[in-house]
């Protein structure tokens, strides 16, 4: 009880800081040098928890439904900050955020960002980042037209043969240039970059969501659909679908303002020291993309903890979380018939209310019961 109390306190004095402190800066122009971001990878992460998937890709199919709402409230700029692969980067494409924060409890998921960001490096368009992702020497123009659809690149992909030589050769090229970051791994960090990597090679498009000590559950999609997957209004929205979102993707990497670390959303290191970090630059969080973690947290004893460090991050009044959970059939806040995980946005002020006036007495009360407009 006395630790609810002292939430709910510490969730009111973060709302009079919210409409109290000045707003942020606008600093449209961040840019880290390769030392900077190596310092904030090491500083900011934590020692990696345990959870029981391999999480190389998103099971979560309806995660690009929510994009238009984003656009409808006006998210864009300040700071992002998600968990888990590349599902992110379709939401940083549409953002444009300052600046990103990839937090993870497992270890390997930002490893898995610093092998997307060598070969973003490496790529000068999506069919050369595909070729590399899946280690398939394509059958087709290396600098693709420009209007060539994300479907269209895949039957490039489905018309090449597998090489191993010509995949180990891509594998080497992009591990040398992670070891040229000088980004204080050691060599089983590059095993674990190796295991990610030939996970993409091996399975390809096909590769799906897998988890440990539970059988495969036949929802989930595979790699070829979520970067097939459309927006609410029908429109192929990954950061794949476009060479402008591509390009952009690309850009951020290479200014060094996507960076994955190793923390607990529930822990009291990682996130809070992230917030101190975006306090620091004048930067204000606009959007949290939390995935299911909520589902986990939710009343255990890392839950306060969460709530703590969200009332504690420097944030936009209209600043959003994105959520997804698994549609039992119970409810559905955003209907996207079938699909096994759906996806749906709230305010943080809203949430955080709710919390302080013990509102929360359910998971299912943290899901909208209709769309966010």
């Amino acid at each position: 009880m006395l630790a609810r109390i002292l939430v709910n306190f510490v969730i009111t004095l973060s709302f009079s800081a919210l409409f109290c402190a000045p707003k942020p800066a606008s600093n449209p122009e961040v840019s880290l040098d390769l030392q900077e971001f190596v310092r904030l990878i090491a500083d900011l992460s934590e020692p990696e928890g345990y959870f029981d998937s391999d999480n190389f890709v998103s099971n979560e199919g309806a995660y690009l439904k929510i994009l238009p709402d984003l656009k409808r409230q006006g998210i864009s700029g300040g700071a992002y900050i998600g968990v888990g692969p590349d599902q992110n980067y379709s939401y940083i494409a549409q953002i444009k955020p300052q600046i990103a924060f990839l937090i993870d409890i497992r270890r390997h998921n930002a490893l898995e960002h610093l092998y997307f960001k060598a070969l973003f490096q490496l790529s000068f368009n999506r069919l050369q980042y595909l070729e590399r992702l899946f280690g398939k020497n394509l059958k087709g123009p290396v600098q693709a037209p420009q209007n060539c659809s994300i479907s269209e690149l895949l039957r490039f992909v489905d018309a090449s043969s597998s090489d191993k030589a010509f995949a180990e050769k891509k594998l080497l090229e992009a591990i040398q240039v992670i070891r040229s970051w000088d980004g204080r791994l050691n060599e089983a960090d590059y095993e674990s970059i190796r295991f990610v990597a030939q996970a993409f090679m091996a399975q390809g498009p096909d590769l799906k969501f897998t988890s440990f000590n539970r059988p495969p559950r036949s929802q989930y999609p595979s790699y070829r659909q979520l970067l097939e997957e459309t927006d609410s209004e029908g429109t192929q929205a990954n950061y794949l679908a476009t060479e402008e979102n591509f390009l952009l993707i690309k850009k951020l990497h290479r200014e060094n303002r996507i960076i994955p670390i190793v923390g607990d959303l529930g822990g009291s290191y990682a996130l809070a020291h992230t917030g101190d970090e975006l306090r620091r630059r004048k930067i204000a969080l606009t959007c949290f993309y939390v995935s299911n973690v909520e589902f986990y947290l939710f009343r255990g004893t890392r839950w306060d903890s969460y709530i703590g460090n969200l009332s504690n991050l420097p944030r936009a009044q209209n600043a959003l979380l994105i959520r997804s959970y698994a549609n039992f059939g119970r409810l559905s806040a955003q209907p996207s018939s079938g699909y096994y995980m759906e996806t749906t946005i709230q305010s943080i002020q809203q949430f955080l209310a709710q919390e302080s006036a013990g509102q929360n007495n359910s998971y299912w009360n943290l899901i909208p019961h209709s769309p966010q407009r």
